[in-house]
């Protein structure tokens, strides 16, 4: 009786270890894949690409600007369209990207220098992009970048008069 009792134990605590080992693999393949994705679309945003863009966008996407303004997936592929910005320089760095089943959330450094209405512009944004995953595809749901602003020079102290 103790024998059969500890094999099915074993084979028990067995089956939770390559559950959890399948799942945590799974996370990598899914954190790698948005990656890979998420760069392609940034390349698809410098190159104009609003097909590659609004495919990889749900049908409910919002997108929440700098500026705290909130636009569906119709306004902000209208706007990019609208050319009043062009991109001489686009990367994107610090992107990290965590997994929660069918929803991932990716977040990153976008740095950008080019034209908006006619002015030179270098600008950095912080933003995060939110995920959902149906069927086989990754789809954004919603976008939010915030402005960095310039690091301010560093002022001596002001000495207190004693």
């Amino acid at each position: 009786f103790g024998g059969r009792l500890m094999k099915k134990i074993s084979a028990g605590v067995l089956m939770a270890i390559l559950t959890v080992g399948l799942s945590s693999a799974r996370g990598q393949g899914a954190a790698s894949d948005l990656k890979s994705l998420d760069a392609k679309l940034t390349e698809a945003f410098k190159d104009r690409d609003f097909k590659m863009l609004g495919k990889h966008m749900a049908d409910d996407y919002i997108m929440i600007d700098p500026r705290g303004g909130v636009h569906s997936k119709k306004q902000y592929l209208k706007h990019l369209a609208d050319g009043t910005a062009k991109f001489k320089d686009l990367k994107e760095t610090d992107v990290k990207v965590r997994v929660f089943g069918d929803t991932a959330l990716v977040t990153g450094l976008l740095h950008i220098k080019g034209k908006m209405e006619d002015k030179e512009i270098s600008v950095e944004y912080r933003w995060t992009r939110v995920y959902n995953k149906k069927g086989d595809e990754w789809r954004c749901v919603l976008e939010q970048h915030t402005h960095v602003h310039p690091k301010a020079e560093k002022k001596p102290k002001a000495e207190i008069p004693k």
